[in-house]
């Protein structure tokens, strides 16, 4: 028998919605919808959390080495935030390929449940 917290961080159904969202069924019937720019923000790996864990984020500008940095609504950053496959990762994860070909983000069904976008899971992580 599960436990209450297995119950939130086991999903029983993982699927697209027709506008491109991550859908996830949880065992105790909660539903987390993530849109694929969030998914993106939130990728897990070292690379994307930045040094030290601060976050990295899509932004619009020039870097001072002529590099440029994502923004929402550059041909990189749609492709940044296009799954072109996803696969999944032992009973706990799963891995997204993103049109850009990053792939290093591990995203576990506990972190997904910890970083759901619903009112009610965002007013308890507020308190």
């Amino acid at each position: 028998m599960q436990t209450p917290a297995q119950l939130m961080t086991d999903p029983v159904n993982l699927a697209w919605n027709e506008d491109g969202s991550v859908k996830i069924v949880w065992g105790d019937a909660h539903e987390s919808v993530y849109a694929l720019p969030l998914l993106r923000e939130k990728c897990p790996c070292a690379t994307c959390k930045g040094t030290h864990g601060a976050p990295t984020t899509l932004i619009v500008r020039q870097s001072r080495g002529g590099m440029p940095i994502l923004n929402g609504k550059s041909a990189a950053s749609q492709a940044a935030t296009t799954v072109k496959r996803t696969d999944p990762v032992g009973g706990y994860a799963i891995r997204f390929t993103w049109g850009d070909g990053h792939d290093a983000g591990l995203f576990s069904f506990r972190y997904l449940r910890s970083i759901c976008p619903c009112p009610e899971c965002i007013a308890r992580t507020a308190d």
